[in-house]
């Protein structure tokens, strides 16, 4: 059988012209580089549809490492330093067979090699570089006699596409630390991260730097710049360890990385988002070490604490936790779950992603590229006998329907919503399309939630309040305050003046009374001064205690929380006639 080129195999298969074959093999000429490559840095192929090509060609299946990871039998049967030596991975065991996914499935040596020492017959599958770099990380890499050779392949596999480990600016002088291998910088990077007490990393590409900032406390904080050249590096290291397409330099990616350094796992979701300059990378950090805190420690005050007790010991209805992303919405419902689960109870949950592993609990994940949505998740586990449901998130009208009927037919569901504050749920929900009525039967009631960063024990300072200081405080109740604090910076706290954060909530209950409201649709302001009856405060008010009592500043609070210290100016207002800029 006469072996077609790669190109007569892709235009065989419709997936490039003869103009786009010809510019390709006139770009190898001066580059020099195999054609597949060039195609797919010219944007003329995709990885997945390069590796089709590759095996058609050598007759031979392809084998997807992300989708279907090796098996631990087929790994037994192949040393490590073989696997690295030939760049392949043994995946599956089939009868006598043994499938080996491999970078070259044309090597007949190796093949042969292969089932001598294995004495079974070999079915040799394509696999892409990155996928067999991050498979051959993930099995070996800790592996402290392979991971010298294991590094070497995936920078290999980097350099092979036009990134050079050794790349730096001309004339540009670099720290020892800039100039190291970029597997051991990307692991000091998330390392450094997690030891800070980060929640997310940004990596930011600027046009003659790259701008890597930690979120400590809930702010950004400046760490270091990265010379630019080594951006696109970085990047693809990022991505192979988050079995990301390498090659997709134009479209958005998400993935998770499990990071693994001195006995302790952290879980890391990771957005990559193309700019001007550069793949810009958000790295959410997920600790698996931390604790899963209890009621008591998050933050709660007596009046709001009771309240929230009430909501989530009711048998069925819906308890809503809403704030923007960040704000401790999952701690929350992770600590109501912690506090209500029993063992003659089935609670289930899904979520997007799985941020910590609850004893006892059934855990589900979301998986919206295959098609299975919240809505689809929470229908297919009402079939599961559930006494309790966590919903991750309501997004949209179908899954906040699909919560409303659960709710309905006697389950407890607890859920987050992204909106401004408690009563603010009410018109985002009947937005979603969900009937006032249908509200108001279902909701046991809405938490709204903020984390406001704690002062430095260290170094914070009391002061007098300026005249604006004291009117904010008199506007919202405390005429008398004669003390406020300030965030200075020290080296305890790395020079922001503030350690930790601390939760403030506003809690709405559902009584009859204001279920009646909700059901009428009367406007949220009588909605508050129903539910206030019942021990309502606004958040604000909770936020003005934390700063009275010194545990933060009046600028954080007023930063995060929305304060109505509008101050009346009389019945007629005058209008001052100022002159137009020339």
């Amino acid at each position: 059988m006469i072996r077609q080129t790669l190109g007569e195999v892709l235009a065989d298969q419709g997936l490039v012209t003869q103009q786009q074959i010809s510019a390709a093999l006139a770009y190898q000429a001066a580059a020099g580089k195999p054609l597949g490559e060039i195609m797919v840095e010219l944007g003329f192929l995709n990885e997945s549809q390069l590796i089709a090509a590759l095996a058609a060609q050598q007759h031979v299946e392809t084998w997807d490492l992300r989708s279907s990871p090796p098996d631990p039998e087929a790994l037994s049967l192949v040393s490590g330093e073989f696997c690295l030596d030939h760049l392949l991975i043994p995946v599956k065991v089939q009868g006598e067979s043994l499938i080996v996914a491999m970078r070259n499935p044309g090597d007949l040596d190796t093949i042969d090699r292969l089932s001598s020492m294995t004495r079974m017959r070999i079915v040799a599958s394509q696999a892409s570089d990155s996928a067999l770099a991050s498979i051959l990380q993930r099995v070996f890499g800790n592996d402290p006699v392979l991971r010298e050779s294991v590094d070497s392949f995936v920078s290999k596999a980097l350099s092979e596409m036009g990134i050079e480990i050794s790349e730096v600016p001309t004339g540009e002088l670099l720290k020892e630390e800039e100039t190291r291998p970029v597997i051991g910088l990307v692991d000091q990077i998330i390392s450094d991260a997690v030891a800070m007490g980060a929640s997310d990393i940004h990596i930011e590409p600027r046009e003659r730097k790259v701008e890597l900032r930690y979120r400590i406390n809930g702010r950004l904080v400046h760490i270091r710049e990265i010379p630019s050249t080594l951006i696109r590096m970085v990047v693809a290291r990022i991505k192979i360890m988050a079995d990301l397409d390498i090659t997709i330099r134009r479209h958005p990616q998400d993935g998770r990385i499990e990071f693994r350094r001195d006995r302790i796992t952290t879980d890391l979701r990771v957005s990559c988002l193309p700019t001007q300059y550069g793949s810009r990378v958000v790295m959410r950090v997920l600790d698996r070490s931390v604790a899963i805190k209890k009621l008591d420690e998050l933050g709660f005050n007596a009046t709001n604490a009771k309240l929230f007790r009430k909501l989530i010991s009711k048998p069925y209805g819906i308890v809503l936790v809403t704030g923007p992303t960040g704000s401790g919405k999952t701690t929350t419902l992770y600590a109501a779950v912690n506090e209500i689960k029993d063992s003659a109870s089935n609670f289930m949950t899904c979520e997007d992603p799985i941020e910590y592993s609850l004893d006892g609990v059934n855990q589900s994940q979301v998986d919206e590229k295959s098609g299975l949505t919240f809505a689809a998740q929470l229908r297919a586990i009402l079939r599961q006998d559930p006494d309790a449901i966590l919903v991750g998130e309501i997004r949209d009208g179908e899954t906040a329907e699909t919560a409303m009927r659960a709710a309905m037919t006697g389950h407890l569901v607890l859920s987050t919503l992204h909106c401004n504050d408690a009563p603010g749920a009410i018109p985002r929900l009947m937005n979603m399309g969900i009937d006032p009525f249908m509200l108001s039967t279902c909701v046991n009631g809405i938490v709204a939630q903020r984390l406001l960063r704690v002062l430095c024990p260290e170094c914070k300072t009391p002061r007098e309040p300026s005249d604006e200081d004291l009117q904010t405080l008199s506007a919202l109740g405390a005429r008398n305050a004669n003390k406020v604090w300030e965030a200075v910076g020290c080296e305890a706290c790395h020079k922001t003046g503030y350690a930790g954060r601390i939760a403030v909530h506003e809690v709405l209950p559902f009584s009859e009374h204001v279920a009646a409201l909700v059901a009428k649709g009367d406007a949220t302001e009588a909605i508050r001064a129903e539910a206030s009856v019942y021990g309502y405060l606004p958040m604000s008010k909770d936020a003005l205690a934390r700063v009275l009592a010194g545990q933060t500043t009046l600028s954080e609070a007023r930063r995060l929380v929305a304060f109505d210290d509008f101050e009346r100016v009389g019945d007629e207002v005058a209008v001052e006639v100022l002159p137009l800029a020339s």
